[in-house]
C-alpha cells in the first residue's frame, strides 16, 4: 500500500507542491528512485572563500538538462541523476564561468571556488545589484562602496531604487527609509523603526534607547538629535568595515523578525587582506580609517579597524559638530565542520552644541550628547555536509552595553515672576517662585544592555524528486536600561513648563521576547523549468509583561511565503536569456519600544494661591498637583502586511528587473490623545492688606471657590495607518566595449499615504470674555498626506584598466514629485466638557453660541494638490589606481550640474537653490 502511495504522489503534481506547506519535520528521505545518483557541492569565493549565494548552476547531457541556484551557504543539489558523463557549469555576476566535465557513478560531493573577473567585476560597483532570489533586495559589495565614497551608511542607500544622492547631514538622525517617499511627522517614525539591522548575524537593537530632554520642542538641540522610536541612527554605522551589505525590501525569511519594513544584513571584512588606510576629506568632514586582516599558521584569522571621523554641521560654525570613533576585533577559525566566530567592538559618537559667548548673556549654553558602545558576540555553525537529514546547526549569543549621555546647560532669563511645583507626590503642597536669572544643568543618564541568543537548525531532504530544505529556531530578546534617567534640580528646570519629574530608568523591568520560526524551501523540476517556493510562520511571544497590557500572554504569527517561477533557460539569436517570475506575501511584527511601553508619568499643576509681597518671607504659592499615567495598556505590536510581485530577465549579460509592491499597516505607533479633568480652588486673598501682615496667608482662613479645567494628554496608540505602494526597476547593461562604458538605470515610483486610524481629542483655545472654553473635542481626521515620487537615475560607469583609472556619472531626474493632504471635516464627532459627559455632536450644535466655536475651518487650497516640477542633478566620481591598486585616489562632485526651475506656488516664486558638494580619499592598500 506504501508503494502504491507513493506512485501517486509522483503522478500527481498538486500534491507535490502541496507538500511545501505540509512542514514534516521527521519525514524519512529515501523515495528516490533506484540506480541513480545524488550530486551536491558548493561554491565559495576563490579568495576570500565567501559562499556565493544564488549562482546558477547547470548540469546537462546530451539528452537532459538540468538547473538551480546555489542556497544561502553556496550549497547546490541535484538528485536522480542517471550515472553518466555530463557538463556541469557554474556562472556569477561579476565571477568568471566555470565549466567542469564529470563522470558521475555515484553519490558525489564536489566543492568549486570561483575567480572573480576583473573586467566584468566592474559591472557592479555603481549601483547595487538586484537579487535574482525569492524575494526583492539589492546587494552592494565593496567595490561599489569604494566607488560611492561613503561618509556613513546613508549615503549607501542612494543606490537602491529610487535612491537618490543627498549631501551629507550629520546634524541630526539619519532615519532609513525603505519603498516610500517619507513625511516629517514623528507619528509615522515606525517605518525606520521597523527595518531591522544585522551586523554579522546578530540585530542591531535601539529598544532601551531612552535618551530625550523633557520639553524639547522642534528648534530645540535635542529635537533633531533625539532617535528614540526612530530606530538605528545610520550617523553611528561606518561603512569601511563592511564587505558587503544586502537590503531586504521585500518578505524576508521567517527566520528574521522583530521589523516591519525591512532588513539591511551587513557583512564585514573576513579573511586575509593587506593593511588597508583612507584619508577623506570633504566640504563638511574629515574620515581616517586602517584596518588588517591577517591569518596564523594554525588556522585563525584576525580581522581589526579602527575608524575616526570628525564633522562640522556647517563648515563655517566651529561650535556645532558631531564626531564618530569605531573599532573591531574580529577572531575566526575553522575545524572540519566547526566554524567559531568571536566579534568585539566598540563604538562612540559625540554630538556637540555650543553658543558663541560674544552671542550669549553671562553664560553660554551648551549641549553634548555622548554615545559609547561595547558589544561582544559569539557564534558557532556546524556544517554536516555528508549528514542525509542535518544538513546544519548554528548557535549565537550576543551582549552590548552603551553608556550614554546628554549634558544640558542653558541660561534661563524670565521677565515676570514665574511659579513652579517643588514636589513630587500628588495632593496640595506649596510651590516656589523661579529667580529671574539663572543657569539650569540637566543630565540624561542612560545605560542600555542588550542580550540576544539565537538557535537554528538546517535540514534537508529528498520526497519523490522535491528538494526540501528546511529552517527550524527559536531565538530570545532582552532589552534593559540601568541608567539614572534625567537627573536635574527641580528648583532650577530647564523649562519653567515642564510637566514631568525626574525618573530612574533602572526603575523600568526588562523587555523580554520569545520567537519561534520553522520554514520549509522546495525546489521542484517541473519539465525544463524550475518551481522554489519557500513558506513559513515565525512566533513572537512578549514576556516579562504586566497582567494589566494587553499583550501580556499573547502569540502573534507571522506567515510568509514567497514563490519563484524560472523559465528555461532559452537563446535568442544564439545569445543567452533567462526569465523568471516571482511573489510573496507576508506579514511583519514590531514590538514596541520601551518608552512606549513605559512613559513617564505627566504632571499636573494648578496655583490654588499666587500671593506675591514685596518681602519675600510673606510670599506664598499654593498649588494642587495631580499625576497623569498616560501609560497604554491597550498597546500592541505594530503589523505590516506586504506583497510584490517581480519580473527579471537577463539577455546577454543585460539585466532588468521590474517589482510591483503593496504595503499596508493599521497600527503604527504614534502620539494619540485622551482627556480628563482636574478639580482645584481658587483662593481669594484680595482682602488682606500687604502693609500689615506679618506673615505668609494662612490657605485656611481664606475664601475660595472651586473650579474644574479639562486637558488632554498625549499617549502612544496604535494609530497610525501607512499604505506603500509602488514600482521599482532597474535595467545593467552589458559593457560597451568599444567605450569601456556601463549603462545602469534604475528608479521608482513610489505613493505613500500617511493617515492617522484613530479619531482625536483636542483642546479647544478659542477665548470667551476673556476665559479658553472648557470643552474637548473628538474629530475624525487629525492628520494625513497622500505623498507620490517617480525617479529615474542614469549611471555610466566607465573603467580604463590599462590606465587604472575608473569613473562614473550620475544623472538623476526626479520627474513628479508631489504632495496632498487628505481631506478633514473639521466638525467633531463628540464633545464633552468639564462635567465629563461625553455627547454627541449634532446639528444644533453649530447655532450654539459656545459650541459653534468647535468646528474647525479650513482653507479648501489646503488639500489642493502640489506638485514641484522636474529636477535633474548631475554627480561625478573617479578613482585612479597607482602602484598595481596600491594607492588609490578618488574625488566626488554632488550637484556639479543641476535644473531646477522657478514656479509659481499659491501666488508666490518658489527657487531651490542647489550647491556643489565635494570632496576627496586617498586608500591605501599596504
Amino acid at each position: 500500500m506504501i508503494i502504491n502511495k507513493c506512485i501517486w504522489i509522483k503522478n500527481n503534481r498538486l500534491c507535490r507542491l502541496f507538500i511545501l506547506f505540509s512542514f514534516i519535520l521527521f519525514t524519512l528521505p529515501g523515495f528516490g528512485q533506484k540506480n541513480t545518483c545524488h550530486l551536491q557541492g558548493t561554491v565559495q569565493d576563490k579568495e576570500s572563500k565567501e559562499v556565493l549565494e544564488f549562482t546558477t548552476v547547470s548540469l546537462k547531457n546530451d539528452t537532459i538538462q538540468l538547473n538551480t541556484v546555489s542556497d544561502k551557504t553556496g550549497r547546490f543539489s541535484f538528485r536522480n541523476i542517471k550515472p553518466g558523463t555530463y557538463t556541469l557549469s557554474l556562472s556569477f555576476i561579476g565571477y568568471l564561468p566555470l565549466h567542469r566535465t564529470i563522470s558521475i557513478h555515484r553519490d558525489t560531493t564536489l566543492s568549486f571556488h570561483m575567480q572573480i573577473d576583473t573586467i566584468t567585476l566592474q559591472d557592479i560597483i555603481v549601483t547595487a545589484s538586484e537579487s535574482r532570489g525569492l524575494t526583492s533586495s539589492s546587494k552592494i559589495n565593496r567595490e561599489a562602496m569604494n566607488l560611492l565614497q561613503p561618509s556613513s551608511f546613508t549615503d549607501i542607500l542612494s543606490l537602491l531604487p529610487g535612491g537618490m544622492t543627498k549631501d551629507p547631514s550629520l546634524g541630526s538622525v539619519n532615519k532609513i527609509r525603505l519603498r516610500e517617499v517619507g513625511v516629517s511627522s514623528s507619528d509615522y517614525d515606525v517605518t525606520s523603526l521597523g527595518v531591522s539591522f544585522l551586523i554579522d548575524g546578530i540585530p542591531l537593537s535601539t529598544d532601551a534607547n531612552m535618551q530625550q530632554i523633557p520639553g524639547t520642542y522642534q528648534g530645540e538641540y535635542d529635537y533633531n538629535r533625539n532617535s528614540i522610536g526612530k530606530g538605528v541612527d545610520t550617523r553611528t554605522l561606518s561603512t569601511d568595515f563592511i564587505q558587503s551589505v544586502e537590503i531586504i525590501r521585500g518578505i524576508p525569511s521567517v527566520e528574521y523578525g522583530e521589523l516591519t519594513s525591512g532588513l539591511v544584513k551587513i557583512t564585514r571584512k573576513a579573511g586575509v587582506h593587506p593593511w588597508e588606510i583612507r584619508l577623506k576629506a570633504d566640504a563638511g568632514s574629515k574620515l581616517v580609517y586602517a584596518g588588517k586582516g591577517l591569518a596564523t599558521r594554525n588556522g585563525w584569522t584576525i580581522n581589526f579597524g579602527i575608524d575616526y571621523m570628525d564633522s562640522k554641521i556647517d563648515p563655517r560654525n566651529n561650535l556645532e559638530t558631531f564626531k564618530r570613533l569605531t573599532g573591531s576585533v574580529r577572531i575566526g577559525r575553522t575545524w572540519n565542520i566547526l566554524t567559531w566566530n568571536l566579534n568585539t567592538d566598540y563604538g562612540s559618537s559625540f554630538d556637540n552644541a555650543k553658543n558663541d559667548p560674544e552671542l550669549s548673556y553671562k553664560k553660554i549654553d551648551k549641549y553634548k550628547s555622548t554615545y559609547n558602545r561595547v558589544a561582544l558576540a559569539n557564534s558557532l555553525y556546524w556544517n554536516f555536509t555528508n549528514n542525509r537529514l542535518l544538513k546544519s546547526l548554528s548557535l549565537s549569543a550576543a551582549i552590548d552595553y552603551s553608556k550614554d549621555q546628554i549634558k544640558r546647560t542653558k541660561y534661563i532669563s524670565l521677565d515676570k515672576d514665574t511659579p513652579i511645583p517643588d514636589n513630587t507626590e500628588e495632593g496640595e503642597h506649596d510651590g516656589i517662585f523661579l529667580p529671574y536669572r539663572y543657569t539650569a544643568h540637566l543630565k540624561v543618564d542612560g545605560q542600555p544592555l542588550n542580550a540576544y541568543s539565537k538557535a537554528m537548525g538546517e535540514l534537508g531532504f529528498n520526497i519523490s524528486g522535491v528538494e526540501n530544505a528546511m529552517k527550524i529556531g527559536a531565538e530570545w530578546r532582552m532589552n534593559k536600561n540601568l541608567g539614572k534617567g534625567q537627573v536635574y534640580d527641580l528648583t532650577r528646570p530647564l523649562y519653567p513648563s515642564m510637566k514631568a519629574r525626574p525618573r530612574p530608568y533602572d526603575d523600568i523591568p526588562a523587555e523580554h521576547t520569545l520567537a519561534f520560526f520553522i520554514e520549509d524551501r522546495i525546489t521542484v523540476p517541473v519539465g525544463t523549468h524550475n518551481f522554489q517556493a519557500a513558506g513559513g510562520v515565525r512566533t513572537l511571544i512578549p514576556l516579562n509583561i504586566d497582567k494589566e497590557y494587553k499583550i501580556n500572554g499573547k502569540t502573534y504569527f507571522d506567515p510568509r511565503v514567497n514563490l519563484l517561477w524560472k523559465f528555461p533557460t532559452t537563446y535568442l539569436f544564439n545569445r543567452i536569456l533567462n526569465i523568471q517570475l516571482a511573489g510573496g506575501i507576508g506579514w511583519n511584527t514590531k514590538m514596541p519600544v520601551m518608552t512606549q511601553l513605559y512613559p513617564d508619568t505627566r504632571y499636573v499643576d494648578l496655583t490654588q494661591l499666587n500671593y506675591y509681597h514685596t518681602n519675600e518671607e510673606y510670599r506664598r504659592l499654593n498649588m494642587m498637583t495631580y499625576k497623569v499615567d498616560i501609560t497604554n495598556f491597550k498597546l500592541e505590536p505594530a503589523r505590516n502586511r506586504k506583497w510584490e510581485v517581480r519580473f527579471d530577465f537577463d539577455y546577454s549579460q543585460n539585466n532588468f528587473s521590474m517589482t510591483y509592491f503593496r504595503e499596508k499597516m493599521t497600527s503604527g505607533f504614534r502620539t494619540s490623545s485622551f482627556w480628563r479633568t482636574f478639580d482645584y480652588k481658587k483662593y481669594d486673598a484680595s482682602a488682606l492688606d500687604p502693609g500689615s501682615i506679618q506673615t505668609p496667608p494662612d490657605i485656611n482662613t481664606l475664601p475660595y471657590s472651586t473650579d474644574t479645567v479639562i486637558y488632554t494628554f498625549g499617549q502612544t496608540t496604535n494609530g497610525s495607518m501607512i499604505i506603500k505602494e509602488g514600482i521599482e526597476y532597474q535595467y545593467t547593461s552589458k559593457r560597451i566595449e568599444s567605450i569601456r562604458t556601463k549603462i545602469t538605470i534604475n528608479g521608482a515610483w513610489f505613493k505613500s499615504t500617511y493617515h492617522n486610524s484613530h479619531p482625536v481629542y483636542r483642546n479647544e483655545s478659542t477665548l470667551i470674555n476673556g476665559a479658553q472654553i472648557k470643552y474637548v473635542a473628538l474629530y475624525p481626521d487629525d492628520d494625513g498626506y497622500i505623498k507620490q515620487q517617480f525617479n529615474t537615475n542614469f549611471a555610466f560607469d566607465t573603467y580604463i584598466r590599462p590606465l587604472g583609472l575608473s569613473f562614473a556619472t550620475f544623472v538623476q531626474c526626479l520627474w513628479i514629485s508631489s504632495q496632498q493632504s487628505k481631506w478633514k471635516s473639521g466638525t467633531p464627532l463628540k464633545y464633552v466638557g468639564i462635567d465629563g459627559i461625553e455627547h454627541d455632536f449634532t446639528a444644533d450644535n453649530l447655532s450654539d453660541p459656545v459650541l459653534q466655536y468647535l468646528v474647525k475651518q479650513y482653507n479648501k487650497e489646503l488639500f489642493i494638490k502640489r506638485t514641484d516640477p522636474i529636477s535633474i542633478s548631475v554627480h561625478f566620481k573617479a578613482t585612479k589606481k597607482f602602484m598595481r591598486d596600491k594607492i588609490n585616489l578618488s574625488l566626488f562632485v554632488n550637484n556639479i550640474l543641476d535644473y531646477n526651475p522657478d514656479y509659481k506656488e499659491n501666488n508666490f516664486s518658489v527657487r531651490h537653490y542647489v550647491t556643489p558638494y565635494f570632496g576627496m580619499e586617498l586608500n591605501l592598500n599596504l
